[in-house]
């Protein structure tokens, strides 16, 4: 009962304060989770610092190396290979030269659909259940994350004008939650970048400046404008291997390419008890994911 009142008064705002519902949520919905957290020390000596600036902007941008260990930075390497190979496939190219996609988003191939079952030893789930990006999600959660979901995607230009997630908008998953954004090929302007307003995120500094609208959930940006001025909207640009973490609570949108293709994977992390349906599918458990914090991921 007091889930579904979480979903239905929090889904899509961001929280400004710690309020009772919050506490229900992190102290007795996710207990274990956040006793864990508290009680387990840091392993990678620059967590602290990477989690003080996600705690305060709501996202950070830099190179993979920085939130990887060094086998998540290998099976990166190998998940990137896997989903470039993927989108070289014919009905890939046929797809962008087209300019609409048969995909539920019609600017998007799907490479790795959140559907797809995984092998135990694919390295996307290596990635997803990489020990440091672990630690760095459940530092700023609070508590031991649940891995929710893993995709990959391309976007391609359209002729349309920005539709659905090309939108500004908030994630409805959980309270709070991250999503891992890696991009596989340089992206620029005209590759349609992540797009953030830093500290719209749940207790961020600006969480409860709302923009008038008239979609109940998406965004134009003369709409958004009108609150959050452009130079105050991070465009996340930057070459092959760049990663983004961040609190999509927080207003955001993805880009909407002109020229050239946006390659990327993608990693969410809710609390145990997330809003939405889990849609990450692993054929058996992993023998080798033996930490605790990777038996919680996937719990």
């Amino acid at each position: 009962m007091v889930q579904f009142l979480l979903k239905r008064i929090y889904g899509r705002k961001a929280l400004t304060r710690p309020n009772l519902l919050f506490y229900w949520w992190r102290e007795v919905a996710n207990r274990k989770r956040t006793r864990l957290a508290r009680s387990t020390p840091s392993e990678y000596s620059d967590t602290p610092q990477i989690v003080q600036q996600i705690t305060q902007q709501g996202i950070i941008v830099d190179a993979s190396h920085r939130f990887l260990s060094g086998e998540g930075q290998k099976a990166l390497s190998e998940a990137a290979k896997l989903v470039l190979d993927a989108s070289q496939q014919p009905e890939v190219s046929d797809t962008v030269a087209k300019g609409v996609s048969k995909d539920k988003k019609s600017f998007l191939v799907n490479l790795v659909p959140r559907e797809q079952e995984h092998s135990p030893d694919s390295p996307l789930v290596r990635l997803a259940l990489d020990r440091k990006l672990l630690e760095i999600v459940s530092g700023y959660l609070g508590l031991w994350p649940r891995l929710f979901a893993i995709g990959a995607w391309l976007n391609f230009p359209t002729e349309d004008q920005p539709v659905e997630s090309q939108l500004w908008h908030r994630d409805p998953e959980d309270l709070k939650l991250i999503k891992v954004f890696i991009y596989l090929a340089d992206v620029d302007a005209d590759c349609g970048p992540f797009s953030y307003v830093p500290k719209t995120h749940p207790f961020g500094d600006r969480a409860d400046k709302i923009p008038e609208h008239k979609h109940a959930r998406r965004i134009a940006d003369e709409e958004m404008q009108r609150t959050f001025p452009p130079e105050s909207w991070l465009r996340c640009t930057g070459p092959a291997k760049t990663m983004i973490l961040a609190d999509t609570v927080g207003y955001h949108r993805g880009g909407k390419p002109t020229k050239g293709t946006r390659i990327l994977i993608t990693l969410t992390y809710t609390s145990g008890t997330p809003f939405g349906d889990r849609s990450v599918r692993i054929k058996s458990r992993p023998a080798w994911a033996r930490a605790g914090i990777q038996e919680a991921a996937l719990a």
